[in-house]
């Protein structure tokens, strides 16, 4: 039973912080914001094509922070939140350190870690997936994981492609 308790706090926490965090995207919450503004600011950290990273952002972090919170689709929204929390990680937090108040991966990186903890350990008995009677084949959790590291590495060499290139300083 605790660990049930734990995953639904787990998921419900992690999920709604991760769903809010999308819908901004969307400027449905929050100081508001668009997919193309999104798009934009990918575009020129390296993502691109912008439009369709940011597109992907707004799915993983709204659609699955919701579906996570909600315990529905096993595997599938906490591997989408975890994948996209960790390129998010990697490509926008990482070069600023560790510490959140500069900006850097203290924060994103625990997201994108309870989201794989709850794509690998399942939703719990306080689900909705358990509520339909909603089972999956202990094979998704793998591939479905799989799938979606490869999506996160195609996200990080696209940004290594084309990130803007660093303009050497003068002495």
């Amino acid at each position: 039973m605790n660990a049930d308790l734990g995953l639904l706090v787990l998921r419900v926490v992690v999920g709604g912080v991760v769903a809010m965090h999308g819908l901004m995207k969307l400027g449905w919450v929050g100081k508001g914001g668009s997919v193309a503004g999104t798009g934009g600011w990918f575009g020129s950290i390296g993502l691109r094509p912008g439009p369709f990273w940011a597109l992907v952002a707004v799915l993983a972090e709204a659609g699955g922070g919701i579906l996570m919170a909600l315990g529905l689709g096993g595997p599938i929204a906490p591997g989408l939140v975890a994948a996209d929390l960790l390129v998010v990680s990697i490509v926008a937090h990482l070069p600023k350190g560790f510490w959140a108040h500069n900006g850097g991966w203290e924060f994103p990186l625990p997201l994108a870690a309870a989201g794989l903890a709850v794509a690998l350990v399942g939703n719990g008995v306080w689900s909705l997936d358990a509520l339909l009677g909603l089972t999956y084949p202990e094979w998704l959790a793998s591939a479905w994981l799989a799938l979606v590291a490869i999506g996160a590495v195609l996200a990080l060499v696209a940004r290594a492609l084309f990130a803007p290139k660093a303009v050497p300083q003068k002495a």
